[in-house]
């Protein structure tokens, strides 16, 4: 009789603990293939997040209460918005593709010069002064934390080779990034430029510089004079064991090629009067 008892007490729990949470499977709705890495928004809190290579996504409901609006989006997709009711435990949302923010085809001009020029700052520093971009930890390692830098370019068409990011220490696992470069209005970044996902991964060990090549995705940006190159925080595996799970680089005040970044979409983005040791190598076409 005890041990029934107990069986029954353990069930409810688990369905108990089991309500808390709703599962959210993001998928395309042409190939019904997950879409990784999509943003989820709850406006009513205006918090914004991050779901998994899986297009999973779980929200505690004890935290964000029932009824709940999300939004989910995701370059290249139409934006969906749904409610959650309460006697729903999962959601499969399915995004229509976008044909508007397709990539252009850009054809190079036959008789331009093609000359090899970086832009960012290119030193990576005494390591005297260190910046965090962030302490991941469980509550905020899924929010999608963007920074970047506004680099000065010319005014030229440019094709993108190589990334460089200097990393000056690590407290987590690995983390996966992805890069996205925007259009630049009032010296913040305004709308994204269409090109192919840049997803790469950093990991404890990836100390020093890092090179990304992106040569063959084809990556051209148009003759504006600046750019800003975003990185975004898709996934985080956290060291257990580690005090901190942070991202450390080398930072430095500067008047060109700032720092900006937002913890979250409902942000506005900072715009910072330093830079870190990031930048790209192109071809120009003059």
């Amino acid at each position: 009789m005890k041990n029934t008892l107990l069986l029954f007490v353990c069930t409810l729990v688990t369905q108990i603990i089991t309500a808390q949470n709703i599962n959210l499977q993001i998928s395309d709705s042409e190939t019904k293939e997950s879409i990784e890495f999509a943003t989820v928004l709850l406006p009513d809190y205006k918090k914004s997040f991050v779901s998994n290579e899986k297009g999973i996504f779980m929200i505690d409901t004890n935290k964000y209460k029932l009824p709940l609006k999300v939004i989910v989006e995701q370059f290249g997709f139409d934006q969906k918005e749904i409610t959650l009711q309460n006697n729903t435990s999962a959601y499969n949302i399915f995004l229509d593709p976008a044909t508007e923010v397709l990539q252009e085809i850009i054809i190079p001009p036959a008789n331009a010069k093609i000359k090899e020029r970086t832009y960012g700052r290119t030193s990576e520093g005494s390591g005297k002064i260190a910046g965090f971009f962030r302490s991941y930890n469980s509550e905020n390692k899924d929010s999608g934390l963007e920074f970047g830098m506004i680099l000065n370019t010319n005014n030229k068409l440019k094709k993108v080779k190589k990334i460089h990011w200097h990393i000056g220490s690590v407290g987590f696992i690995k983390a996966v990034y992805s890069l996205q470069f925007y259009e630049v209005e009032n010296g913040k970044p305004t709308k994204r430029i269409p090109h192919t996902d840049i997803h790469f991964t950093i990991k404890n060990t990836d100390l020093g510089w890092n090179i990304v090549n992106v040569e063959d995705l084809n990556i051209y940006i148009d003759g504006s004079k600046k750019v800003a190159a975003i990185l975004k925080t898709l996934k985080v595996d956290l060291n257990k064991k580690a005090d901190d799970n942070y991202l450390g680089v080398n930072v430095g005040f500067a008047a060109g090629n700032v720092l900006t970044a937002r913890d979250s979409q409902f942000e506005e983005w900072m715009k910072i009067p330093m830079n870190y040791p990031f930048y790209i190598t192109v071809d120009s076409y003059e």
